[in-house]
């Protein structure tokens, strides 16, 4: 679905007063819902809306958790079937609603196309824009893409079991990896001429979210908006800094996400992503390499951005042997460099990381981790990097003291601690 809740995002002058027209509506009996249409030809289309919000609210609301929405003076959250619609987006304006509850949130409305609504799920689609109500009502200076999107996606699931993620989404995300947390379709298409629904197939990030941190299941997207909420326009905690709050700090949990996601598409799928073991669903890598080419220095089609990351494979690495990985980049930066195999992977900050090889394809990687001071709220940046892949002919010396983690059977240099993934893939959990 393509929802132009973002888009509308952008307006901030849009006044509340600026509704669609309507010449006539309906209420709901058991939920604060009112359906109106502008032509009487579409009046039917109410008959879908309110059974929609009535099944969103009682799922996100009532079962996961999310606070009740902000309403109008009223007391009304309002659904408009107006061809101003085009698609679908729900709309508030940047008003904090109540200065004191210690959030940016303000009461929004929801607009759908009747020719959209001819298309698509009416239902599927309320589900969704009732998500980004609540977002609404949480933080509205939120600017990122896919917080907004990946968590509404995400939330169509968790409201209604029979609404996977379209496969095109997660196809579009795991083509991108080095658009990372912050980038989006918009920009892709903007800035490189690609095409692409990245930001809800980020949907997939918060999948790996709700597996690793949720006190139960399907309550991360509610997590991390109330955990990004702040009193005030400067947007601090970001959606980054709330991830931060369930792990140790941002980077662990980025980086744990940023191995897991390269084995979705293969044998090594983790349970939280069973449903993308088809390798149309596999992360990008930049090339293939045979271990009898290395060594090698290598240097990716698309520079990674903040939290972007980027992936080469390597072949026929005999048992037992090791390579070492080494990315060489913009010095402003943190990088960090990941490995995995056959569904264990590590991942080391700022340093040379040296991986065994078990017999099976390797896939490694180098991350940006933004600069000194990194906050998700600044300039999308590239940051141009290499790696180099070559055979290890020495042990490491364990002298260093850059942080290191991972999800290896053994750590992978003395100093360190590690996570076992197969312990991720039982459906070990977490709370930060």
């Amino acid at each position: 679905m393509f929802c132009q809740t973002l888009m509308m995002l952008a307006l901030p002058t849009k006044s509340m007063d600026e509704r669609p027209d309507a010449v006539g509506s309906i209420d709901s009996d058991i939920r604060p819902v009112r359906c109106h249409w502008e032509d009487e030809a579409h009046a039917g289309y109410c008959d879908e809306i309110l059974p929609g919000i009535e099944a969103a609210w009682s799922a996100q609301v009532d079962d996961q958790g999310w606070p009740e929405p902000i309403l109008d003076e009223d007391g009304i959250l309002d659904v408009y079937v107006s061809s101003e619609g085009g698609t679908a987006y729900a709309y508030g304006p940047w008003e904090d609603a109540d200065p004191d509850d210690g959030r940016m949130g303000t009461a929004a409305y929801i607009v759908i196309d009747p020719d959209f609504a001819a298309e698509t799920s009416i239902g599927w689609t309320m589900l969704h824009e009732f998500s980004h109500v609540l977002q609404y009502s949480i933080d509205f200076t939120e600017p990122r893409y896919v917080a907004w999107e990946g968590t509404a996606t995400a939330t169509e699931w968790w409201s209604d079991r029979s609404l996977w993620p379209l496969d095109e989404y997660i196809v579009d995300f795991q083509a991108q990896p080095w658009v990372g947390l912050l980038g989006d379709g918009w920009m892709l298409e903007e800035d490189y001429d690609i095409w692409s629904l990245y930001e809800y197939g980020a949907a997939l990030w918060l999948f790996f979210l709700d597996h690793r941190t949720a006190d139960r299941e399907g309550t991360a997207g509610r997590d991390l908006w109330l955990n990004s909420a702040q009193d005030g326009w400067d947007n601090e905690p970001d959606f980054v800094d709330a991830m931060g709050m369930e792990f140790e700090d941002w980077t662990e949990g980025w980086l744990e996400f940023v191995i897991t996601r390269t084995a979705v598409g293969t044998d090594a799928t983790p349970v939280w992503a069973s449903r993308y073991s088809d390798p149309e669903f596999a992360i990008r890598v930049e090339e293939t390499i045979d271990y009898a080419e290395l060594p090698v220095t290598v240097t990716p089609t698309y520079q990674p951005v903040q939290t972007g990351a980027v992936y080469w494979a390597i072949t026929g690495v005999p048992y037992g042997e090791e390579i070492r990985i080494d990315a060489d980049g913009d010095p402003s930066v943190t990088w960090a460099v990941v490995s995995q195999e056959s569904g264990y992977g590590a991942w080391k900050e700022s340093g040379r990381l040296e991986h065994k090889g078990r017999g099976g394809e390797i896939i490694v990687g180098a991350v940006n981790l933004g600069s000194s001071g990194f906050d998700s709220d600044e300039l999308i940046q590239p940051a141009g990097v290499s790696v180099e892949i070559w055979v290890a002919d020495a042990a490491l010396d364990g002298t260093d003291d850059e942080k290191t983690g991972g999800c290896a059977v053994t750590p992978l240099r003395p100093s360190g601690w590690v996570w076992v993934l197969g312990l991720l893939l039982m459906g070990y959990r977490r709370k930060g």
